[in-house]
């Protein structure tokens, strides 16, 4: 009777397995006294199931940073900068066109470079003579440019100054609220940097209202929504204490353009007491422009340097922390030198170290 067909695949018949028997037994075979699925405690756990280390570990075992997360990280901690400076730029240009802030501006330049405090004073006669005949009526303020009108009682009961100050008050909340129309009296300019100083004068008396002030809002509210998506982004391929340090670089490098701007304008472009009408008028505009917007820039100066700080701070730590834990070649324990060798430990020989085995029961 012939044997059965072998399966296919199968070695041919007397064929001899090389290699000498595994003490374990054949593949697939596990010894008495460990359930499916566990590994004696001498033998070493496959590496596909070791866990992950822990991540301070981790990050020790990680490959160098790609380029393109550096280079990323730098362009948009570039443009987050740009918005927040063009932000607060938008921010102090709003504090500036506000009703109180505005009229350290204007009143000065009307003051200065127009004529309506001298024809106040020249007609001041006039309307108080008018006044005293119909103290109820209202007296039209002539040659200003704007209409002003003002009640005889008020009059009579003024000085010429203190008439021409009230006056000047009436055009610049009517410039405010109205806007400027190139209407006032402006008085003469001798040479070009009159020339440039008059058109300065003039711009600032013309953007300086309510409609701009208005119109500011949103230009504000989408340089900060670009800014904090910038921003958002740049954290995003930054690494750990570099997050905080990036962020406080950011507001540090889009903050301190605008404070030396100012700073520089106000202290040697920008001059007091200087010769002429126009160029004392608008720096002094400009000086007072400057002071109102500067704070803004302080504020978010001062806040990047000590969000730089904090973060600085904290990756010295983390890098000490990290230098006091020991590295994994020092976790080894030195093999110690008794004669024959090193001791062998149980389950080193091939033998489990089991008490309960199958094979140690009689």
């Amino acid at each position: 009777m012939q044997p059965p067909p072998m399966p296919p695949g199968a070695p041919p018949e007397g064929a001899q397995f090389g290699g000498p028997p595994s003490p374990f037994g054949p593949p697939g075979f596990i010894p008495p006294g460990y359930p499916p699925g566990a590994y004696p405690p001498e033998m070493a756990v496959p590496m596909e199931l070791t866990a992950l280390e822990e991540p301070e570990f981790e990050s020790l075992t990680t490959a160098e940073t790609s380029h393109w997360r550096g280079d990323f990280k730098w362009i948009f901690g570039i443009m987050t900068a740009l918005f927040i400076f063009l932000a607060l730029s938008a921010t102090g240009l709003y504090r500036i066109t506000g009703p109180g802030a505005a009229k350290h501006v204007i009143t000065p330049i009307i003051e200065n470079a127009t004529q309506v405090k001298r024809f106040v004073v020249d007609n001041y006669d006039e309307l108080r003579s008018k006044a005293r005949r119909s103290t109820t009526a209202r007296i039209f303020i002539p040659d200003i440019g704007v209409s002003v009108s003002i009640q005889g009682d008020v009059i009579t009961s003024l000085s010429a100054a203190d008439l021409a100050d009230r006056v000047i008050t009436e055009v610049e909340r009517q410039i405010y609220q109205q806007g400027y129309t190139q209407s006032l009296p402006m008085k003469a300019a001798q040479g070009a940097g009159e020339e440039r100083a008059k058109a300065t004068a003039v711009t600032i008396l013309s953007e300086l209202n309510k409609s701009t002030h208005r119109s500011l809002f949103w230009p504000i509210i989408i340089f900060a929504v670009l800014a904090l998506a910038f921003g958002i982004l740049m954290l995003v391929f930054s690494r750990g204490w570099g997050k905080v340090i990036s962020a406080g670089l950011a507001f540090i490098v889009g903050a301190i353009i605008g404070s030396l701007w100012l700073r520089v304008g106000s202290q040697f472009l920008w001059k007091a007491g200087g010769s002429g009408t126009f160029k004392p008028a608008a720096h002094l505009a400009l000086r007072t422009m400057s002071s109102l917007s500067l704070v803004y820039f302080d504020i978010a100066l001062a806040f990047g340097a000590l969000v730089l700080l904090v973060g600085v701070i904290g990756a010295v730590i983390a890098r000490k922390s990290r230098e006091r834990v020991t590295p994994f070649t020092d976790l080894k324990r030195p093999e110690e030198a008794v004669a024959g060798g090193p001791p062998v430990e149980p389950g080193l020989n091939g033998i489990p170290d089991d008490q309960d085995s199958f094979f140690l029961q009689e």
